[in-house]
């Protein structure tokens, strides 16, 4: 935490039990690893499917912890935990009682964020969350004091985590929103108190989880009834497929971005480059505001470009400010990462996939290809979660390629296989001109990548964060 919370401040917050420790003090910093915590940082061990944080108490205490909560069902385990520890040490404890440190966690951090009452910006959608949040915060934290979520922590923990990082002189906090389940993003909006809101697309992800796009749609719609109950504002892709269905749903302010539409804000592409980076002019409804050259590929950026723009425009933030923010911004890696070796251009998007990123990552290898009169090499592994559909949208993932001429496909996993399938089957596959390999693991992909791509080839690296694509790039 950047600002100390005083003990009876939790009690009031959690509704815990304080079992040592006095009321009138303060705890600091809190940590949820006992692999990285510090001396005077307060533990929270959480437990999952693999793990129970628990087991760690006393090891945390020895290297200085101030403090642990426990749940209640973990009781029996005190009295051990206070004889493996210094009673010197343990006098000095702050130590909690709760029914879930989870719901523990979640509980200080909404209400540590009504302390200070931030301007919450709040992102959401299939594809995109992190790239717009790190175009939007390399803009806003060129005039304000801006804190957002790092890396990846768009989960109930990293989220949590992220708003005790904020503090009374924190101007915006931007904040990705993941979901696996329905009312998540509910939950993480109202946890943040979100003023403006992002939907950046829906498309078929988590399909095990959701019974249609539909159900994801309304999933994502959440985040418009925390607005809509304190008069936020929701910037909405209006060129997504159901942001229609999504607006019957949600009655808060909308502002719509787009493409070449006479739209709140709203964008014409010029050219790419060589690279498949984009420039762009960027429109308030007709007036013309400013020219944006994108340092990130992908057509689908300029999307995410748009709304970090309309977002910073709509709060008056200065059109050279949002420019210089837009073309200097850094994305997290393994996001369109742009990596030149032995003679070839190394597309590395293989943070994570879903149907509809995978295709938006396959326009961009065709876009780069066709520039750079290369070959075209898709390497893509599997793509998770999907549910009873996943070997039907593997296979339509193989159809694309074809319909977008890519040369080569190289796929990686046992659900990859139907890509290799929808690739042979279509109907415009040519086996004069078009090459597919598959394979089970990465070790006998290692052993026969070298013969498949060349020096002057394009190649694509996608697949779902548990494939680990990007160990491949060694290999190539």
């Amino acid at each position: 935490m950047r600002e100390k919370i005083k003990i009876k401040e939790i009690l009031s917050w959690t509704k815990s039990s304080l079992v040592s420790g006095n009321v009138n003090h303060h705890i600091g910093s809190v940590s949820t690893d006992s692999r990285t915590i510090k001396s005077g940082e307060f533990f929270l061990p959480l437990c999952g499917e693999n793990y129970d944080g628990h087991a760690f108490i006393p090891a945390v205490i020895e290297k200085g912890a101030s403090g642990f909560v426990y749940e209640l069902k973990h009781k029996n385990k005190f009295k051990y935990w206070r004889d493996a520890i210094d009673p010197d040490a343990f006098k000095k404890l702050v130590i909690f009682q709760s029914e879930n440190n989870l719901k523990f966690l979640e509980l200080v951090s909404y209400w540590y964020m009504r302390k200070f009452k931030p301007t919450v910006v709040g992102i959401t959608g299939s594809v995109g969350k992190t790239t717009t949040k790190d175009l939007l915060a390399n803009i806003l934290g060129r005039a304000y004091n801006t804190k957002f979520t790092p890396k990846n922590f768009n989960t109930e923990i990293g989220v949590a985590k992220s708003v005790l990082e904020i503090d009374r002189n924190t101007d915006f906090f931007i904040a990705e929103f993941g979901m696996r389940a329905k009312g998540q993003v509910k939950m993480l909006s109202d946890m943040c108190d979100v003023d403006i809101g992002i939907i950046t697309a829906v498309g078929k992800s988590h399909l095990e989880f959701f019974k249609s796009l539909n159900e994801i749609a309304a999933a994502k719609a959440e985040i418009g009834e925390m607005l809509g109950s304190k008069g936020g504002v929701l910037f909405m892709n209006a060129d997504d497929g159901l942001s229609s269905f999504i607006k019957k749903r949600i009655s808060c302010k909308v502002v719509e971005f787009g493409r070449n539409r006479n739209l709140d804000f709203n964008f014409v592409e010029k050219d790419a480059d060589n690279l498949g980076r984009f420039t762009f002019d960027i429109y308030r409804k007709k007036e013309r505001i400013i020219e944006i050259c994108l340092n990130i590929s992908g057509y689908h950026n300029i999307y995410n470009a748009c709304a970090a723009a309309a977002v910073c425009l709509y709060l008056n933030v200065e059109a050279e400010v949002v420019k210089e923010g837009i073309e200097t911004a850094v994305v997290e890696s393994c996001r369109m990462e742009l990596i030149k070796k032995g003679g070839k251009i190394i597309i590395n998007d293989c943070y994570n996939a879903n149907p509809l990123s995978v295709r938006k990552a396959i326009d961009t290898l065709y876009l780069v290809s066709s520039k750079n009169n290369s070959r075209s090499v898709a390497i893509l592994g599997d793509m998770l979660e999907l549910g009873e559909k996943s070997s039907e949208l593997h296979q339509e993932i193989g159809e694309y390629l074809i319909e977008k001429k890519i040369d080569v496909l190289i796929s990686l996993g046992k659900l990859s296989e139907h890509t290799c399938s929808g690739y042979i089957n279509s109907k415009n596959f040519n086996k004069n001109k078009n090459l597919c390999f598959y394979f089970k693991n990465k070790e006998s992909l290692s052993e026969k990548l070298g013969d498949i791509v060349r020096p002057g080839d394009s190649v694509l690296l996608k697949g779902s964060r548990a494939n680990k694509m990007e160990s491949i790039i060694d290999l190539i």
